[in-house]
């Protein structure tokens, strides 16, 4: 029990606080920097689509109003079987450059985007989410790191623009901080695999037709790293997207699905961690993605172990601290999302995204189908 306690311990403290150091301190990786230039290649912008009405319209409007010449510029939006008015206001759009492609019945975010792709012309393909906002310079900033013929994807941590922040808001905020933080070491040392759903750009000949059961911000960024080039990660810009999931439920249905899709995609490309064939890459995603995963099952042995050891007076106390923490998770539980605060925000959060990860893992080890993409809004 002993053993058992403190290899849980270092193990969930290496994932949040020693990988992040040890990147820090310049021990793991080589710092790398970007050839960057204008340059102004054929964009082919992809926004898939389900029962968007709400911001399509404004998504269309600041894409055409982007700094960047629109005859560089593809838009394509993908209607995946959408029951409202999503298709009659692309369709509004068709005369100022934006093109539709549909599914008459809902076939998943994966479908619709191979049918994009399959459809556009673009050397670089831009794919994001319909409610995810850029500011005017964003494309061009972006596509100045592929002047560097060693970089093939790009991407950007967009924040979150929630105006009435429940306490899943809050917490999600506070992670995304730490997140980009975290991508940004990783970017400039050459370790990033991975990217945000909301605004990545690619290669076009590095793009792989996407599975229905693994995740397009994590598997292509994986198939960048195989094929010996990098992902980046821009801070310059920051676009801006609402986090619909703003309730316990909604984030740990979607946590729990996106989970189980990127470890799907994570061990049909094993060979990125493998350091022989990647190099670095693969103890960043071990690290940063595969050990926090287990980060739950660490957690039940530490808690489990640290309860046979209550004779000693330090595990009493740690057993009392952990048994502590999830009590204020619960409490947060039973107040209702818009209801808590600091810190209680914090370990609700934490608890409720390890749950998802718990879940998520099981589910995808299982053999259990990812399930149909559908945008909570």
């Amino acid at each position: 029990m002993l053993v058992t306690f403190w290899i849980c311990a270092f193990l969930v403290i290496y994932v949040y606080l020693g990988y992040p150091a040890l990147i820090a301190s310049g021990l793991l990786g080589m710092r790398k920097k970007t050839k960057e230039k204008d340059i102004q290649p054929q964009l082919s912008v992809l926004i898939p689509a389900h029962n968007e009405e709400r911001v399509i319209g404004a998504k269309l409007r600041n894409m055409l109003s982007q700094n960047y010449p629109l005859a560089r510029l593809e838009i394509l939006v993908g209607d995946d079987g959408s029951s409202d008015r999503t298709a009659r206001i692309v369709k509004s759009m068709e005369a100022g450059g934006v093109a539709l492609v549909r599914n008459q019945e809902p076939r998943g975010k994966s479908d619709i985007q191979n049918k994009l792709v399959e459809r556009s012309h673009g050397d670089l393909l831009v794919f994001t989410d319909a409610d995810c906002f850029l500011p005017a310079n964003a494309l061009e900033t972006l596509v100045r790191h592929f002047a560097d013929p060693l970089v093939g994807l790009v991407t950007n941590c967009a924040s979150i623009s929630n105006r009435n922040e429940t306490a899943v808001v809050e917490g999600e905020s506070l992670y995304w901080r730490y997140e980009r933080w975290l991508r940004r070491q990783e970017s400039d040392r050459g370790l990033l695999a991975m990217a945000s759903g909301s605004l990545f750009v690619m290669r076009r000949d590095l793009w792989s037709p996407l599975d229905p059961n693994v995740g397009d911000d994590f598997v292509l960024p994986l198939l960048v790293a195989r094929a010996g080039f990098r992902n980046v990660l821009e801070t310059q810009i920051s676009a801006e997207t609402e986090l619909s999931q703003n309730q316990p439920h909604s984030l740990f249905r979607m946590k729990t699905r996106i989970i189980s899709k990127d470890l799907r995609g994570l061990l049909r490309n094993a060979a990125c961690l493998n350091p022989l064939k990647v190099g670095a890459v693969a103890m960043g995603l071990l690290s940063h993605k595969l050990l926090r995963w287990a980060v739950p099952y660490f957690l039940i042995g530490l808690y489990v172990s640290n309860v046979f050891l209550t004779a000693h007076t330090f595990y009493a106390i740690t057993l009392a601290a952990q048994t502590a923490f999830y009590a204020l998770s619960v409490f947060g539980l039973l107040l209702g999302g818009s209801r808590v605060r600091f810190p209680l925000s914090v370990a609700m959060s934490f608890c409720v995204v390890n749950f998802a990860a718990l879940l998520g893992t099981l589910h995808c080890l299982t053999l259990q189908s990812a399930g149909r993409w559908k945008p909570v809004r």
